[in-house]
C-alpha cells in the first residue's frame, strides 16, 4: 500500500465556492491525498467528471488506489504534470469553455514536509533536495546554494522568503560553503540557527524562511501560480469559477492581484497604483466576479486539529 496522508485544508470550503452541480467538469490542480477529488466526485455525480493533477509520482499512486472505482467509470482522470500544463491538457481533451470549476491549494503536502528524504524538513535529517516533482529535471536546493552568489541568495532570501536579514544570511552562507557545501537539511538547519542574529524565542524555527525561499526557487512555485491562473480563467466555461487556496503572503497576492484585476478593480497597466484600493475604471472591461470581499480562513476547530492550516487563505471568483 502506497503511504500517503494528508489532512485537506479547507476541503468543503474549497468545493463549495466551485458551485459544482451533478453533471458538470472539474479540474483539481493539486490533487495530493485526494480530499478535494473525493468531494468534487460527490458534487458532480456519476454523470459528471473530475480531472485531478499533481505533479508528484507518489500521491498519483495513492490516488489510483484511493480511486480505482472512479478510474475504472471514467468519472475520474488522473494527470501527472505541472498545473501550468492546464491549457494544454484541456485543449487536448477538447474541454475549452466546458469546465465549470477550477480547485487549487497552493501548500506543500504533509508527505512532502514529513519525509526526510524530500528534503523539506526542518526537523528531519535528509539531502537538500525540495524538489516536488522527483525526476531529476530541476536544480535541487544544495546545487542552488552551491551555485547562486552572495547577491542572488540575499535577493532571493529576502524577495521569496520575506527574510529581512536575507543579505546576512546570504553572506553566511556563501563564506561557509567555501570550506563546506551545504547538503543536507539538518547542516542547513542547523547552520542558520547558530549564526541568526535572531534573539529571544520564536515559535518559528530561525530557518522556516530560507527554506521557504529555496522551495518556492526550487519549484518555480510563483511562475507556476501565475501561469496557471491565467490558463485556468482562460478554459472556464462563462459562470464557472476558480477557488484558490494560498498559504503565505506572496501566493495570496498574486491571486488577489489576478482576481481583481479580472473583476476590474484594479488596473493592470498602472504598476506604481496596484496597491491602491481602486474602483473600476471608466471603459474597463469586467470579466469576472469576486465571491466574497476578503479571504476565507479556516475555523478554529480546523486549526486545532491541524495547526498547518492556520495560514491558509480561500479566494473564489467567477467568470462573467
Amino acid at each position: 500500500m502506497n503511504i500517503f496522508h494528508h489532512i485537506t485544508v479547507l476541503a468543503e470550503e474549497l468545493v463549495a465556492g466551485l458551485c459544482l452541480r451533478p453533471g458538470d467538469c472539474v479540474i483539481d490542480c493539486t490533487a495530493g491525498g485526494g480530499g478535494h477529488t473525493a468531494l468534487m466526485l460527490a458534487a458532480v455525480g456519476s454523470s459528471g467528471k473530475v480531472i485531478a493533477i499533481d505533479r508528484d509520482s507518489a500521491a498519483i499512486a495513492r490516488l489510483q488506489e484511493r480511486f480505482g472505482a472512479e478510474l475504472a467509470a471514467g468519472t475520474l482522470q488522473l494527470h501527472q504534470g505541472v498545473f501550468s500544463d492546464l491549457e494544454a491538457l484541456v485543449r487536448g481533451l477538447g474541454l475549452v469553455g466546458k469546465i465549470r470549476g477550477i480547485g487549487a491549494d497552493f501548500g506543500v503536502s504533509s508527505p512532502q514536509l514529513e519525509q526526510s528524504e524530500r528534503g523539506f524538513s526542518l526537523q528531519q535529517d535528509g539531502p537538500l533536495d525540495m524538489r516536488m516533482s522527483m525526476n531529476g529535471a530541476d536544480s535541487t536546493a544544495a546545487e542552488l546554494l552551491a551555485e547562486a552568489s552572495q547577491e542572488e541568495l540575499a535577493d532571493l532570501f529576502f524577495h521569496l522568503g520575506e527574510e529581512p536579514k536575507g543579505r546576512y544570511f546570504a553572506r553566511k552562507i556563501v563564506e561557509a560553503r567555501v570550506d563546506q557545501p551545504f547538503t543536507s537539511t539538518k547542516q542547513l538547519a542547523d547552520f542558520i540557527v547558530k549564526c541568526s542574529p535572531y534573539k529571544g524565542h520564536s515559535r518559528k524555527h530561525p530557518a522556516t524562511k530560507i527554506f521557504q525561499a529555496l522551495r518556492i526557487k526550487v519549484n518555480d512555485e510563483l511562475g507556476e501560480i501565475s501561469r496557471l491562473l491565467t490558463q485556468a480563467f482562460e478554459v472556464l466555461a462563462p459562470g464557472g469559477r476558480l477557488s484558490m487556496i494560498s498559504f503565505h503572503s506572496l501566493e495570496d497576492r498574486l491571486v488577489k492581484h489576478f482576481f481583481q484585476d479580472k473583476a476590474g478593480k484594479r488596473p493592470p497597466l498602472l504598476p506604481h497604483l496596484r496597491d491602491l484600493p481602486l474602483l473600476v475604471l471608466p471603459g474597463q472591461e469586467v470579466y469576472g466576479r469576486i465571491i466574497r470581499p476578503f479571504p476565507l480562513i479556516p475555523r478554529e476547530q480546523e486549526v486545532h486539529k491541524n495547526p498547518r492550516a492556520r495560514s491558509a487563505k480561500l479566494r473564489v471568483l467567477e467568470k462573467v
